[in-house]
């Protein structure tokens, strides 16, 4: 009978493992081309006012919001950090949640749903400035524009070869 027991603690051991390993470390993340400000606006109003969630603390300097989730009648620490990056040379916002006693997929549902609160608040994210090649003002030009002596007239035009008489 004790083999028994042993064998069945281990097997609830192993069971407990296993239906916590998603849980255990999620993070889950997303980049988003919206401004710092209006990123920092809309995921203090989804976390206060559309889930209704308590405010630990937060630093918008620093860009961490600390709240508590709650499910249930229970609350589980929770954060999210919202840290500008550049990608080829333009600002994004990458914005983390973390809720580490809850599945990964509650972190999903809500970074979803700040991506529709931003998009409804402030319409689609504005697109990518276009890459303007460098103003190169010592590149040696000398305002010819046909690169060489080419074929200039005695008015000092560029001619294309053939002369034109007034005969």
């Amino acid at each position: 009978m004790t083999l028994r027991r042993i064998a069945a603690a281990a097997l609830a051991v192993l069971a407990g493992v296993l239906t916590t390993a998603d849980v255990a470390h999620a993070k889950r993340s997303d980049e988003v081309d919206y401004r710092f400000e209006q990123v920092w606006s809309a995921t203090v109003r989804l976390v206060r006012v559309d889930y209704g969630f308590p405010l630990k603390d937060r630093d918008k300097g620093v860009g961490y919001l600390l709240f508590e989730y709650q499910d249930g009648g229970r609350s589980y620490p929770g954060s999210f950090e919202i840290v500008k990056t550049r990608e080829d040379g333009r600002e994004r916002i990458r914005i983390e949640l973390t809720i580490p006693a809850m599945p990964s997929y509650i972190e999903r549902m809500m970074l979803d749903k700040l991506g529709r609160k931003l998009e409804e608040d402030f319409g689609p994210p504005p697109p990518p400035k276009k890459k303007r090649p460098p103003k190169n003002d010592d590149d040696g030009d000398d305002g010819d524009d046909g690169g060489g002596n080419g074929d200039h007239g005695e008015d000092g035009k560029q001619g294309d070869g053939s002369e034109h008489g007034d005969d």
